[in-house]
């Protein structure tokens, strides 16, 4: 692994970045924010200096190898991450917080350690639904689309970030794959953009609900999420939002070109779908004694139900007052995820349905010991190497998760708060349950717990494995060669 392709890469992401903070300066500006303006203006500045420094080299590009391809990935999201944390050091959080809140914005995971939403600009908050936006469909997948000269590089930085186990190309070239992928998801934000005005939603809301809510980030510049609007038609707007968000990115491509179809042949869509209905009814059902009204109880079942299972993380009501048997749906929905290929974080339905054919199939196997049976999804057989990192996968989340609930724990929380905010983070959903409520707000953690829990959503956005090989020992001996 060469440290000059890996410097020049991520100092080109991170001066291409360091443009981003030209957005939430001009929205500083429109509002007088002349403080928060300044801050944007210094980070856009450092961030630009720092990226040419690194980028400033001339190793070639192309000749990116797996190994680099992966550390390129997991060094890049820690260096934006830190640059976007910039101008929140400037609005008076910790270095800790910052780190905090920039990782949760770019993993989109939506979880806050801001208590007083009146401390802070507009500028501020645009900027946090901004960097969900920018990660919802993924950095490095924008930067592949907008940077020819990564060439064949691009595809190992692309896959390396990619969500899921599959591997969907749908053009010849990644960088044609990654433009048609960011189009979709820009054109997306734009229409829920003008859905939300049309309900009423100020200007300034609607785009930053449209942004966190296709990238399924779920920041909101209110502090009590969607809830504190009080617009119902906003809800069923976002709700149907989250679904769309919560879908295979690849699918809107085609439906988009005429091929309304790949929807129905898609079997993760319809478990996704089945997954959404069956949730949405279990919700009715326990909460039917908490909210008057069927129509009122499908809408707030199905806003928390795709909230959660998209990783989104809005609320449009305080479940963290819901009977035990509601938050129990909720908690299952939180180790289940959106499909492969959508903005959602967590495990995925797709390894979910292999994970449950493979069970299946070993029962079977139980049973008769010479039959051959295979893992299919979709009508094909999966690949054993595909099986074999989805079961890798499974096993390393699980562990971290573990060590991260364990450190949380010991470090003052009660088991419940550990547990949800864990898996909170490492899956990007949001908020959790108790000290961590959809209400509350993660400050109240240990500064450790927070450190520990910022790192839990950088390796879940980018799904364990790819960090775990770069901490691999077979990594840092290439690196020495």
């Amino acid at each position: 692994m060469r440290l000059s392709v890996l410097a020049q890469t991520t100092g080109t992401f991170l001066l291409y970045f360091s443009g981003a903070f030209a957005a939430p300066l001009g929205v500083a500006v429109l509002y007088r924010e002349w403080t928060d303006a300044l801050g944007f203006l210094g980070a856009g500045l450092l961030s630009a200096a720092v990226g040419w420094l690194c980028a400033r080299g001339r190793s070639p590009v192309n000749g990116v190898t797996r190994v680099e391809g992966l550390a390129i990935v997991s060094a890049a999201w820690v260096l934006i991450a830190a640059s976007a944390a910039l101008p929140y050091l400037v609005s008076g959080l910790g270095p800790i917080d910052a780190m905090f809140e920039s990782m949760s914005g770019l993993t989109t995971t939506g979880a806050t350690v801001i208590r007083d939403f009146t401390a802070h600009g507009h500028g501020l908050f645009f900027w946090r639904s901004l960097t969900q936006w920018f990660g919802g469909m993924g950095v490095i997948a924008l930067f592949v689309a907008v940077l020819p000269k990564l060439g064949i590089a691009g595809r190992q930085l692309f896959f390396a970030e990619a969500p899921g186990p599959v591997d969907e190309k749908l053009t010849p070239q990644i960088r044609k794959t990654a433009g048609a992928l960011w189009a979709v998801y820009a054109g997306l934000t734009v229409l829920q953009f003008v859905a939300l005005l049309a309900t009423g939603m100020p200007v300034f809301d609607s785009a930053c609900h449209a942004l966190t809510t296709l990238a399924a980030g779920g920041f909101s510049p209110h502090p009590s999420s969607v809830a504190g609007y009080q617009n119902p038609a906003a809800e069923w707007v976002i709700t149907a939002f989250m679904f769309v968000a919560g879908a295979n990115f690849a699918l809107h491509y085609r439906a988009l070109r005429g091929e309304w179809r790949a929807f129905l042949h898609d079997e993760e869509f319809r478990a996704y779908v089945a997954i959404v209905g069956v949730s949405v009814l279990l919700l009715m059902v326990f909460l039917r004694a908490d909210l008057v009204g069927p129509v009122e109880r499908v809408r707030v079942s199905a806003f928390q139900v795709l909230s959660i299972l998209t990783t989104t993380g809005f609320a449009s009501a305080d479940f963290q007052l819901w009977n035990e048997q509601a938050k129990m749906v909720l908690l299952a929905l939180m180790f289940i995820g959106g499909c492969a290929g959508s903005a959602a974080g967590g495990p995925k339905i797709v390894r979910q349905l292999l994970i449950a054919r493979y069970t299946l199939n070993e029962v079977r196997r139980t049973l008769h010991p010479r039959a051959v049976l295979p893992v299919k999804l979709g009508g094909r057989v999966v690949p054993e190497e595909i099986m074999r990192g989805v079961l890798v996968f499974f096993l390393f989340y699980l562990l971290v998760f573990a060590v991260s609930t364990l450190v949380v724990s010991a470090l003052g929380a009660d088991l419940l708060t550990a547990i949800t905010a864990s898996i909170a983070c490492l899956g990007n959903i949001g908020p959790g349950f108790n000290a961590v409520g959809p209400m509350a707000s993660f400050a109240d953690l240990h500064p450790v717990s927070r450190v520990v829990l910022t790192a839990a959503m950088w390796v879940g956005r980018l799904e364990i494995l790819t960090v775990l090989a770069v901490l691999h020992p077979d990594a840092w001996r290439v690196l020495r060669r």
